[in-house]
């Protein structure tokens, strides 16, 4: 009887830690969510600063790489999670890490489109020291997107045309051993009415 009462109790407090692991968790991740809200964005835009130096040309340049690079090669990841040969948990795996990859366009998103005070601090930079900087990583991103999109469609009717050559080739080679099968019949007729 005693080991029976046990059980249930050690179940509850089990139940009990998780939920305070749980909400413990949340508190972390939310707490960690402001505190990255307020120094990210001043820090991005103080690394896009000293890259640029106020220099126009270099701030288109740096604007088309981290838009193309950090949007194409992400989205490449992400849709390698598309397989069926990829169980779930690898597909969470490759698309936290497509996301991973994503983080200077998010952290460049982040500022452009953010209503924190750091937020705009890191927007003031950007104007100031990078001038086009966010203009043309948004022009990339969207390129590279519809890059991405045309690869994709390009690739499906490259494979689908191949599933159709391979069924026609193996229809054709079905059709040869077919007609050869009908032609040694036909030699093999035509010798048994010639023999006496």
């Amino acid at each position: 009887m005693t080991e029976q009462a046990q059980v249930p109790a050690q179940k509850k407090r089990n139940v009990g830690v998780k939920i305070i692991l749980i909400l413990v968790a949340a508190l972390v991740a939310v707490a960690a969510y402001f505190i990255l809200g307020a120094i990210l964005p001043r820090w991005w835009s103080d690394v896009i600063a000293g890259q640029i130096r106020r220099d126009l040309g270099a701030s288109v340049l740096v604007g088309m790489f981290y838009g193309f690079v950090f949007t194409f090669i992400p989205l490449l990841v992400a849709w390698q999670a598309t397989r069926k040969s990829v169980s779930w948990p690898w597909k969470i795996a490759i698309v936290l890490v497509a996301v991973a990859i994503a983080t200077p366009n998010l952290l460049t998103a982040g500022i452009a489109f953010g209503s924190t005070e750091s937020a705009h601090a890191g927007q003031r930079t950007l104007s100031v020291d990078a001038g086009f900087f966010t203009t043309w990583t948004a022009i990339s991103a969207v390129a590279a997107v519809l890059i991405f999109m045309a690869v994709t469609i390009l690739w499906a009717l490259w494979r689908r045309r191949g599933k159709q050559m391979k069924v026609l080739r193996q229809a054709e080679n079905q059709r040869v051993s077919a007609a050869k099968a009908s032609a040694a019949k036909n030699a093999e007729a035509e010798t048994r009415d010639t023999t006496p």
